[in-house]
């Protein structure tokens, strides 16, 4: 095992996925959204506040398993403070991402292989019974939010990166200054540099 955190687990065979450019898991997306969260709180003002959401939410729904551990921390107090919420979803082995806009009242959507059938699943997922659970907390009923498809993001070329470009998305959106996605060109030429500085990280956390 190279990293722990609550239910995140990396091992060796996860490091090696990352540099051999294979799909990542929800050990993965986890990781590098608690690295953000770690980043957010030693250095306040670096990011929009945020919260996250595990992507084993969601996962676990499929199961029928308790889920509400995983939105312990979604209370009046921290989404008063934050200005997104990040969710990142993993269905039928694909990944995107989607962003509870706390100021404009919006669900932001992002796909990185758009597809009509990924954003199906949306209204469902506003849905689940954890998050009816947590609509107490915010001003209006989150799940009558509008959906908004995010255009002109980054898309990739290959059926494997959808996990690395969630992670990117998540990084790029709580930036203090707005992303200007058209200007984005670059990410699918530094993919293998964006999983190899994303494994070098996990790797550092076990230097003492």
């Amino acid at each position: 095992m190279i990293y722990a955190s609550g239910q995140v687990f990396i091992y060796r065979s996860q490091i090696d996925e990352l540099l051999m450019s294979e799909y990542l898991d929800n050990n993965h997306v986890d990781t590098f959204g608690i690295f953000l969260v770690e980043k957010s709180q030693m250095c306040p003002g670096l990011y929009l506040p945020f919260l996250f959401v595990s992507s084993f939410h969601w996962g676990y729904k499929a199961f029928n398993a308790d889920t509400k551990k995983f939105i312990s921390h979604i209370n009046k107090e921290s989404v008063s403070a934050a200005n997104l919420i990040l969710v990142p979803i993993i269905e039928n082995s694909h990944w995107t991402l989607l962003v509870r806009n706390l100021k404009t009242k919006v669900w932001d959507f992002y796909d990185s292989l758009p597809k009509k059938t990924h954003r199906a699943i949306l209204p469902e997922v506003v849905n689940i019974p954890s998050v009816r659970d947590t609509t107490t907390s915010f001003a209006t009923d989150i799940r009558r939010w509008r959906i908004r498809k995010i255009k002109q993001v980054p898309t990739q070329k290959n059926s494997v990166d959808c996990g690395m470009y969630v992670c990117k998305y998540m990084e790029a959106v709580i930036q203090p200054e707005a992303v200007v996605w058209a200007d984005v060109k670059d990410w699918e030429d530094n993919m293998a540099k964006f999983r190899a500085e994303f494994a070098y990280a996990i790797l550092s956390t076990t230097i003492k």
